[in-house]
């Protein structure tokens, strides 16, 4: 008797344990799993693409204004805004007289991405397959005027003080 009693004990442990391990499996799939669907887009509505991200886009930074250091602070403005610089350094000359960007794989939305980040660079198609990037930050000897740009375009759309202006009579503290 007693050794009958231990037999179905034994068959409820692994019953038990098959229930555990399923119900895991289920929610492991049911979790991962999309109930909705897509979802449906609206009729009128401008643009349903999801927004870039900044830091999916491989960038190098070449210096082509002959200003020491010009490359290096492009590199950090860039990575303060969420881009990934893979590489930076000299242009292969430095009279370039504009700043540019790049596009090197046929993606115009990465080079429209980089170039809003200093309030609209010119942009050229330049496809290289040979290098492991999307865009080429190019600058020129008017790089002082793009980092002014820049900084312009960072005071007034980031901080605290984008929020005083939607305030009524507090225009003062700007």
């Amino acid at each position: 008797m007693l050794r009958r009693a231990a037999g179905c004990l034994e068959t409820l442990a692994i019953a038990v344990f098959a229930l555990v391990i399923g119900a895991f499996s289920a929610s492991t799939v049911l979790r991962h799993m999309d109930p909705v669907g897509p979802p449906e887009i609206e009729p009128g509505a401008v643009d349903s693409t999801p927004p870039l991200s900044r830091a999916r886009i491989r960038i190098e930074v070449r210096n082509g204004s002959g200003k020491v250091g010009a490359a290096e602070r492009v590199t950090e403005l860039l990575r303060r805004r969420g881009f990934d610089v893979v590489d930076f350094g000299n242009a292969d000359r430095f009279d370039h007289q504009r700043t540019v960007v790049l596009d090197r794989i046929g993606r115009p939305d990465y080079a429209r991405e980089v170039a809003a980040a200093f309030q609209g660079l010119p942009i050229e198609s330049a496809p290289d397959s040979s290098l492991y990037l999307d865009v080429t930050v190019r600058i020129g000897r008017d790089l002082e005027q793009v980092l002014d740009r820049a900084d312009e375009k960072a005071a007034e759309g980031e901080g605290w003080r984008r929020w005083l202006g939607r305030i009524p009579g507090l225009d003062r503290l700007r």
